[in-house]
């Protein structure tokens, strides 16, 4: 009996899939294993307000220092009256005051002032803000800045402390303040008995090539002095000073210096906390002197120039050193090298004692610790720092009425290109607009706040052509400094009077920006069967721009993809008009059909690319359209 084949007439399935709701990069795993969301190439883009990508905003050079002064520190000056925006730079060897103008961040015609030179180069500096003052750390130098001049914070600059009171012409009396570590200069109060005019002081030993000075401490009045006795600590007035008009009060005040090496101790740091009693600013810690490698040191009350040589900590072992500080829930805490042998975070928590504030340390968790000093950020309440093995963020829960420490990985998914970086030791960071940037050897990690987060990590973006050695946010706008001596300004301030971003600053220092994203290499749910694209129903949602060009690849799991469309997204705005591309568009949207077929494919994948200067870069959502055309007949 013969036998007929009858042709197969069901209905071809056909799929649809939508690509919205977008994240950030994802280098975890394989591209084929990613949320659809994410990218596993994404350059250049931020999120918007809505978590959609665009390109990030370009960056230009606002002054220049000269290709032989590394940029070592950018601080602006609040206290100041002066027009402008005050700025004060850290470039070689040279301290450097330059007001911006605020509309175009030029430089104010001869605002350029040389402050200090002959400073510490090739490092980084640290700077803080306490009493309306700037002060600066350069690993060599602790300098001051006041508005008017800058000086380095020391003998004839810092606190004098009054060591003893009430102290007989033959000694005695009571010790008070201690030793200042960055002054030579100390001060006794004595008892005058009105015969007496040789003072014994509470130290012996004291400088031989300094003038000791003396008064009467409460009016003022001079009294001359005779000679001293540099080994035994004596010191001889011309005539005897008059007793004290109530019996047993200090009257006489001598001034005398004693130099240690002390002082060493600190202008070696390189890194600060401002921290103080249940989480106040009103003392600052100091740390990061490769001599000193486990040993911090905090000012007194208020006063940024006064070490009391009590006021330190040994934490942990010498062999790791503290790297840099971060405050979280009140408390302040330490960051020591990444190492296995020893607590790597530690937590300081003021104290009364004695009627005395103390900050005794407690021993954190173990885990990672930091291997970049300048690293160290809070995003909003989050304290982050980089290890080893990407950002970390140590935390404090309460369960049961039990505080819980422990420490998350914020960077899960970006660290197999993070922790593979040249240079991880000499990355710098910092917090703008509710960002986390980091920038390695170039490049910048982005990791953004304004999203929740997602696994304990946040949404991560990649920036490349960053060349920043130090950063600084400021206000709304982010600085960074070059190994070139350039100061640079990301572009966030080029916008229209309805605060639309211009398109001029869509560029590198005149340089156009390549931005990128690609979407999964996507099998649609089905790995083993054969699927084509139809020439219609596929599409993009593009976001407009006064002018945006983007390009379309898409690629297979057979090729590396080729560019098959360019697609216009320009809108009509006066403030940006180019008569080459004129349109009348005034939507801020555009949906453009893909209008390719593809055929025969088990994944795909769709790039969109913007190479274009001074151009915008924005996608909505991806709605692909496909058939299923059956399995594949070999293996």
């Amino acid at each position: 009996m013969k036998t007929m084949t009858v042709p197969d007439f069901s209905t071809p399935t056909i799929g649809r899939k939508s690509y919205k709701r977008f994240r950030g990069v994802d280098y975890s795993t394989d591209e084929t294993q990613i949320d659809d969301g994410r990218s596993p190439r994404a350059v250049n883009v931020i999120a918007d307000e809505g978590g959609a990508p665009e390109r990030r905003w370009g960056w230009r050079t606002v002054v220049d220092l000269g290709s032989d002064k590394p940029i070592a520190g950018i601080f602006p000056y609040e206290a100041t009256t002066e027009a402008g925006r005050t700025m004060i730079v850290h470039a070689g060897d040279t301290l450097y005051k330059v007001r911006l103008n605020e509309s175009t961040y030029l430089p104010i015609p001869d605002s350029q002032q040389t402050l200090l030179t002959g400073l510490r180069g090739g490092g980084r500096s640290q700077g803080f803000y306490l009493n309306g003052k700037l002060y600066i750390l350069t690993g060599s130098e602790y300098l001051v800045y006041d508005g008017k001049d800058a000086k380095h914070v020391g003998d004839d600059t810092a606190y004098c402390p009054l060591t003893s009171y009430q102290r007989k012409p033959s000694g005695g009396g009571e010790a008070y303040e201690k030793v200042n570590m960055i002054c030579k200069w100390r001060r006794n109060r004595f008892v005058g008995d009105g015969s007496s005019k040789t003072f014994q002081l509470d130290v012996t030993g004291i400088d031989k090539e300094q003038t000791i000075t003396a008064k009467y401490h409460i009016t003022g009045d001079t009294l001359e002095v005779a000679s001293f006795d540099a080994k035994k600590g004596t010191v001889t007035l011309k005539t005897a000073p008059k007793a004290p008009e109530n019996a047993g009060t200090s009257n006489i005040e001598i001034r005398f210096a004693k130099t240690t090496e002390d002082r060493k101790k600190i202008l070696g740091c390189t890194i600060f906390a401002i921290y103080g009693m249940d989480g106040s600013g009103d003392r600052v810690f100091f740390s990061g002197n490769g001599k000193y490698a486990n040993t911090e040191w905090f000012s007194g009350l208020t006063d940024p120039t006064y070490f009391p040589d009590i006021n330190y900590s040994v934490v942990g072992s010498s062999d790791f050193p503290i790297m840099c500080y971060l405050k979280a829930q009140g408390e302040l805490l330490i960051i020591k090298k990444d190492n296995r042998q020893e607590g790597t975070i530690w937590h300081h928590a003021g104290v009364v004692s004695n009627d005395v504030a103390a900050f005794p340390l407690k021993e954190g968790v173990p885990g990672y610790g930091a291997i970049a000093r300048y690293s160290a950020a809070n995003l909003n309440d989050d304290p982050l720092y980089l290890s080893p093995r990407g950002v970390y963020a140590p935390t404090t829960t309460y369960y049961n009425n039990m505080q819980v420490r422990q420490l998350f990985c914020r960077s899960r998914r970006v660290n197999p290109k993070l922790t593979k970086e040249n240079g991880l030791a000499d990355a710098v960071a910092a917090t703008w607009r509710g960002w986390y940037v980091l920038v390695v050897d170039g490049r910048a990690y982005v990791a953004d706040g304004n999203q929740d987060k997602s696994d304990n990590g946040y949404e991560w973006y990649y920036w490349t052509n960053i060349p920043a050695r130090v950063l600084r946010a400021d206000q709304q706008t982010m600085y960074f400094g070059t190994a070139d001596g350039k100061v640079c300004k990301f572009n966030d301030d080029m916008r229209t009077e309805e605060n639309e971003i211009l398109m001029r600053a869509y560029n590198d220092d005149g340089k156009p920006i390549h931005a990128e994203w690609a979407s999964k290499l996507d099998s649609m749910g089905n790995i083993a069967m054969l699927k084509t694209m139809p020439k219609r129903g596929s599409a993009v949602h593009l976001k407009r721009y006064a002018r945006s060009k983007v390009d379309l690849y898409i690629r297979t799991e057979r090729d590396s993809g080729r560019l098959y469309r360019e697609f216009y997204a320009d809108r009509l705005s006066y403030e940006d008009i180019n008569f080459v591309r004129f349109t009348f568009e005034t939507s801020a949207n555009s949906v453009r059909q893909f209008r390719v077929k593809k055929k025969k494919w088990k994944m795909i994948q769709f790039i969109f690319v913007s190479d274009a200067l001074n151009e915008g870069f924005g996608i909505y959502e991806i709605l692909v359209k496909y058939i299923e055309v059956g399995e594949e007949r070999s293996a």
